[in-house]
Formats: structure tokens, sequence, C-alpha cells
């Protein structure tokens, strides 16, 4: 992957025994690649490995091992916006769903509304990409100055040692991290892209029978990269599978087995050879 890379990166989906599924995606000439990498831990020098060679723009959730790569090698990090609101939201439940933490969700809601709306017109052709990121920097901009500026104001009056001052003093230390998104148009306000695509994953470890030791996990690890990659790049899992199975096979040179990885094939091939 080239220095506009970008990557979001998530660890933490372990099964009993303190084992961990890492997964990113990343984007190769716009096309998504999902990754899932297994690690017998937590640590932040698996993240190390991981982005070896790596340049561009890293977002991650809020665990702290992913913060010292800031800098190195030309990464720039990128926090997320979601975990910034759900330390609001867990302040307003135990407030009664009363309080000013409903200040900061709602605050939240327009960046993601206005988000939204743009992509939505980028996506539609009715802006280019340098308008939308022209729009987004300004729209979006002039929250996050009434964001800092709230979050300022109440931190002199909010006691630090309750869940509205963690919340404040979260947001805070992630929060000139967090507002980098508007910077590159494979940005999002969070990486709630990654963390639906390891939600299967999750379901299905309760079921797996292969996953019991380290060689069935690094298995699993590249199953679920294959098909996370094409069902993001549109492909129907099955079809691709099964057009790949077929195909693999014949192929004689790495050009002809690179032509079948899902971000290279057209998903209408694979949905065509099944049909």
């Amino acid at each position: 992957m080239d220095e506009t890379t970008l990557k979001v990166l998530r660890s933490g989906e372990g099964p009993p025994g303190k084992s961990y599924m890492w997964v990113s995606l990343g984007y190769l000439d716009g096309k998504p690649i999902h990754r899932f990498a297994y690690h017998a831990g937590r640590d932040g020098a698996f993240a190390d490995t991981l982005l070896k060679g790596f340049s561009g723009y890293l977002q991650t959730d809020g665990y702290g091992g992913y913060h010292h790569l800031a800098g190195v090698g030309g990464i720039i990090h990128v926090s997320c916006f979601a975990h910034i609101r759900r330390k609001f939201v867990e302040a307003w439940e135990v407030a009664g769903k009363k309080g000013i933490a409903k200040e900061a969700i709602d605050l939240i809601a327009r960046i993601y509304r206005i988000e939204n709306e743009l992509r939505g017109s980028m996506e539609a052709g009715t802006i280019d990409a340098a308008g939308f990121l022209a729009a987004r920097k300004e729209r979006i901009g002039k929250v996050f100055g009434e964001f800092r500026t709230w979050l300022m104001d109440r931190a002199l009056v909010v006691a630090p040692e309750n869940k509205l001052g963690k919340a404040i003093a979260y947001a805070q230390h992630e929060f000139d991290d967090a507002i980098r998104f508007i910077e590159h148009p494979d940005l999002r306000p969070d990486t709630n892209l990654v963390e639906n695509s390891i939600r299967p994953f999750v379901i299905g470890r309760k079921n797996f029978l292969f996953s019991g030791s380290p060689r069935g996990a690094h298995t699993s690890a590249g199953l679920y990269s294959l098909i996370e990659t094409a069902k993001a790049n549109g492909h129907e899992p099955f079809a691709y599978l099964c057009y790949l199975f077929d195909h693999l096979p014949l192929c004689t040179t790495d050009q002809e087995k690179e032509a079948l990885l899902p971000y290279r094939l057209d998903p209408s091939t694979s949905k065509a050879y099944v049909a």
C-alpha cells in the first residue's frame, strides 16, 4: 500500500486465554482491504510489526498502544469520535439522561449529520473529492471550534473524578487527533467500518472448531481477511469463493493470482459465474 493509504486499526477481540485478533482496514487505489492478524497478546509492539513500512493516516480506537506511532515513519495518527461520544453517553445515562453531557452528544451529532450529507453528495457525484474536502473543512470545522470551547469551559466547573469529568478529559486528550479526519476523503469520524468487519469473527468464534491452536487462528485470520475484503468490494462472498476456488488452481503466475484478489476482480465477474 502506498503513502496515501488510510489504515484503521482495532485490537482486543480475543477468545479466552488472552489471544487477540487485530483488524485493519486500508485502501489501495481507492479499494478497501481488510486484514485480520492473530497475535498472542495486545502489546503495542505488535502494532509496530503490522505497520512496518507504512506511511500515511492511521486511525484507531482509544487503545494507548497506538499513540507512540504518531510521527514515526510519516504516520499521522487520527482518533475516533465514536469513542469520545461513548463516554459522554455513559455520563448522560449515569445522570439519569439529564444534564450537560447531552450538549456534547448533540455537538457530535452535528458533526455526523454534516459528514453524512456531504459524503452522500460526493457518492452521488454532485460534488467531487476536492469539493467534499473543502466543504467539510469549512462546515465541520465550525463545529470543532464550538466543541473545543465547550470542553474548555466545562472542564473548569465539572469535577474531574466523575463520569462527565472523565469524558471531558478524554475528549480533550483525543481532540486534536480526532479532528484530523477532515484532512482526507477516505477518513471518517470514527473506526466503525473496521468495528463492523470484526463482528462476524466475534460471533463465529463461539462455534470455531479449528481455532484451538495458533495455526488455526492464523488460518481463520486469512479466511476472514479474504471474505471481508470481498464483501467490502461488492462481491457476494459465496460467489466469490466459488470463482476463486475454481480458478486459483489454474493460475501459473503471480500476476494471474493477483488478478483474483477481491479488490482486483470485478464483482460482476464472480456473480455472473455462479448465476
